[in-house]
C-alpha cells in the first residue's frame, strides 16, 4: 500500500521530495507545473445556486430567496411555480400568499456562453409560524449551512488522490442531515455529486463570507477542506497555508494561499456556531481562528500539527483524518447520529488513528465545558 503525504513546502523556490524506503508511504511533493487557461467569467456558462431556501426545506412566513452566479454580470431570472417574480439576485417572499404544500423555486442566468440554472423545492406551512432569517438576529429556525473543498488536481501543483472523495462523503452525510451544502473542488466535475466551481481562494473565500454574513445565532454553519497545505516563512514568522486549487497561480485578485490570518479574519465577526474540518498538512498551525472573540461559538478539528502531514490512504480512497474521523468513527461507529458530540468523535478515531507525533490529529476545543453538535 502506498500512503501519499499531502504536503507542499515553499518559500521561494517549489522544492520536490520523494521518500520511498522502509515507510508505507510516499511523500508526494513534486513541483511539475501544467499552464492551465481558463475562459473569463463571461465566455463560460454561469453556475447558478438557490443558496436559501434550501431544496427540501420547510418555509413560513417572509423569506428571502438569494441566488448565486459565478459571472457576475449575469442576473438571475427567479420563478416560483413557473410564474416569473423577479430579475435579481435576491428576492422577498411573503409565503402567505400561497397555499400550503409543495412549491417549485426555479432560478437561470444566461451569458454569451450560455444558460446555467437550478430548482429546489420547499414545502410551505403556515401554521405554526416563523420564516427565515439571518444576519445574526435569532429566528428561532435552526438552519444549517456547509461549504466543502476537495482539491485532487491542482492547476500548478503536484496532484493528489482522494481529495474529491473527501468532499463526496462530506456532502452525503451533511446533505443527507439537511445541511444546504456549496461543493468546490478541481475542475472535474463528475467526481462531484454537486459541483458549484473551483476551489480557487476567491470562491472558497466568497462562499464562507457569504454564508457567515445569512446565518444568525441559531445556526450552524460548517467548513470541512481537503488538499494540500505548506507554509510561509518570513524572518521568524511562520504563517500557515491551505492551498486553494489556484495556488501559486492565484485568480481574481488572490494567489491561491489561505493563510492562517485570513481564515480567522473569516470567522472574526460569526455569530453561529461553527466547525471545521482540515484535512491539509500543517493545519494544525490554522489555530489562530480559535483567538477570535467568538471562539466559544467553534470547533476546529486538523489532521496533524503545524509541524506534521496529512495522507492520502489508497486502501480507503480517503484522506487519512476524513475517513477515520468521518467514515470510520462518526457513519461506522456511531452510525452517522447528530445526536453524538464532535469531541467524542474526536476521541474515538484518534484511538485508532495510525499516526502520530507531529502528524497527530488536534481538536481546538471553543466550550470545553458543553458538548458540540452538528
Amino acid at each position: 500500500m502506498i500512503n501519499m503525504k499531502r504536503k507542499v513546502s515553499y518559500g521561494l523556490i517549489l522544492i520536490a521530495v520523494f521518500i520511498m524506503a522502509s515507510t508505507p508511504f510516499m511523500l508526494k511533493t513534486s513541483t511539475s507545473v501544467t499552464a492551465i487557461t481558463r475562459a473569463p467569467p463571461w465566455k463560460r456558462v454561469p453556475s447558478v445556486t438557490i443558496t436559501d431556501p434550501s431544496d427540501g426545506e420547510t418555509v413560513s412566513g417572509v423569506i428571502d430567496i438569494k441566488v448565486r452566479v459565478s459571472d457576475k454580470n449575469a442576473i438571475p431570472d427567479i420563478y416560483i411555480d413557473g410564474i416569473f417574480v423577479a430579475h435579481a439576485t435576491t428576492y422577498t417572499w411573503d409565503t402567505t400568499s400561497v397555499e400550503d404544500g409543495s412549491h417549485t423555486i426555479y432560478a437561470e442566468a444566461t451569458n454569451a456562453a450560455g444558460t446555467g440554472s437550478d430548482t429546489n423545492v420547499v414545502t410551505v406551512d403556515n401554521g405554526g409560524g416563523g420564516g427565515g432569517g439571518g444576519g445574526g438576529g435569532g429566528d428561532e429556525v435552526v438552519h444549517r449551512y456547509a461549504v466543502i473543498v476537495g482539491i485532487s488536481d491542482y492547476k500548478a501543483i503536484n496532484d493528489l488522490s482522494f481529495c474529491d472523495e473527501d468532499a463526496t462523503d462530506w456532502y452525503n452525510h451533511l446533505h443527507a442531515n439537511g445541511y444546504t451544502c456549496e461543493v468546490y473542488g478541481d475542475g472535474h466535475t463528475a467526481n462531484y455529486p454537486k459541483y458549484d466551481g473551483y476551489a480557487t481562494e476567491y470562491n472558497v473565500k466568497q462562499a464562507i463570507a457569504y454564508y457567515l454574513s445569512i446565518a444568525d445565532a441559531d445556526d450552524i454553519f460548517v467548513y470541512a477542506s481537503s488538499g494540500h497545505g505548506t507554509y510561509d516563512r518570513k524572518g521568524r514568522s511562520v504563517s500557515e497555508t491551505l492551498c486553494m486549487w489556484d495556488y501559486a497561480e492565484g485568480e481574481n485578485g488572490e494567489d491561491g494561499s489561505l493563510h492562517d490570518v485570513e481564515l480567522s479574519a473569516l470567522f472574526e465577526n460569526a455569530v453561529c456556531k461553527w466547525f471545521i474540518f482540515l484535512d491539509h498538512c500543517y493545519s494544525g498551525g490554522m489555530n489562530e481562528v480559535m483567538d477570535n472573540a467568538n471562539a466559544a461559538n467553534g470547533y476546529l478539528t486538523t489532521t496533524c500539527t503545524e509541524k506534521g502531514y496529512g495522507y492520502d490512504m489508497t486502501e480507503y480512497e480517503n484522506g487519512a483524518w476524513t475517513y477515520f474521523f468521518l467514515e470510520y468513527s462518526w457513519i461506522g461507529h456511531y452510525d452517522g447520529s447528530m445526536a453524538v458530540s464532535m469531541e467524542n468523535i474526536f476521541a474515538y478515531a484518534l484511538a485508532n488513528y495510525p499516526y502520530g507525533g507531529n502528524d497527530t490529529p488536534q481538536e481546538f476545543d471553543g466550550d470545553t465545558s458543553n458538548p458540540f453538535y452538528l
